[in-house]
């Protein structure tokens, strides 16, 4: 059995595993409507990961999926696009294909402040990791998230296999009403590497010291969610990375993507008999990436 199956069925036995405890919960079990599906695609203009434009000026599709029970949820993020002929071993423009398959779980640690731990798993077509070196990987990570004014998050990422670096993000955002369907959503985050960009490896090709907590970039983010029904809702967003040390010294330029994206959120029926709880449903569940 390869590695890739095996972080697979190791990712879904954590989610069944979790999915079932949080089920047969009394607290969960008392509440029937403590659950959600999203379904969504969405188009960028650019794959950026980490302030890095992965396939260049290349365009990338992402199928995605989340389900939640309660706090606990796990999530399916898709990537297809083309890896440049100059990013690749043969010389030739080939497919790139990814799969993310995650699990959190948030702990409301009090009515203002939330802890969320997860990990998350990056698999790679055999082809893509030919050509393009990219080998599977799976990261553990935290973020801490205040209920107050800006939201304030501070995210830590830790690659535990094929990169075994770090990654941290500082973020604020802030939501404004555009009538009873529409928001404007703004947010901005700073990020700091801990190796994972500049690793050992990458800071040896390059002469560098290995990064240890270096800024690496600003990302703002203008996003616009449209939720039309009580089933399908759409999205627009452009989003600004600013390079900073780490990215400048990998000769990594600022990036502007734009993204457009469909949501198809699955309401429970009993939620739907309550206007209320609807209209409050629907303002979590629109897409926003």
């Amino acid at each position: 059995m390869t590695k890739r199956n095996l972080q697979r069925i190791a990712f879904l036995a954590l989610a069944a595993f979790g999915a079932f405890a949080l089920i047969s919960s009394p607290a969960i079990a008392q509440d029937e409507k403590a659950w959600s599906l999203d379904v969504g695609v969405d188009y960028a203009s650019h794959y950026l990961f980490r302030g890095v434009p992965l396939l260049g000026d290349n365009e990338v599709l992402v199928p995605n999926a989340t389900f939640s029970v309660g706090n606990f949820s796990v999530y399916y993020y898709g990537y297809r696009g083309d890896i440049p002929a100059d990013f690749t071993f043969s010389g030739e423009e080939v497919s790139y294909n990814e799969d993310d398959f995650g699990a959190e779980y948030t702990f409301a640690l009090s009515e203002s402040f939330g802890l969320t731990i997860g990990a998350v798993s990056y698999l790679y077509s055999d082809r893509t990791t030919e050509e393009y070196d990219s080998e599977d990987t799976y990261e553990l990570y935290a973020i801490a998230s205040w209920d107050v004014l800006l939201a304030p998050t501070i995210s830590y990422y830790q690659d535990m296999d094929a990169i075994e670096g770090g990654f941290a993000t500082f973020g604020v955002s802030h939501s404004y009403p555009m009538g009873e369907k529409a928001s404007l959503d703004f947010s901005a985050a700073v990020s700091f590497d801990f190796g994972y960009n500049l690793g050992e490896g990458v800071a040896a090709d390059y002469g560098l010291e290995e990064s240890n907590g270096d800024l690496n970039d600003v990302l703002i983010g203008l996003d616009v969610p449209v939720q039309i029904t009580d089933w399908f809702g759409f999205h627009v967003m452009v989003q600004q990375s600013i390079a900073l040390d780490v990215l400048d010294d990998l000769e990594v330029d600022d990036e502007t993507v734009l993204y457009a994206g469909l949501g198809l959120p699955f309401i429970p029926p009993e939620l739907r008999e309550d206007d209320g709880e609807i209209e409050a449903a629907l303002a979590d569940e629109i897409p926003t990436d």
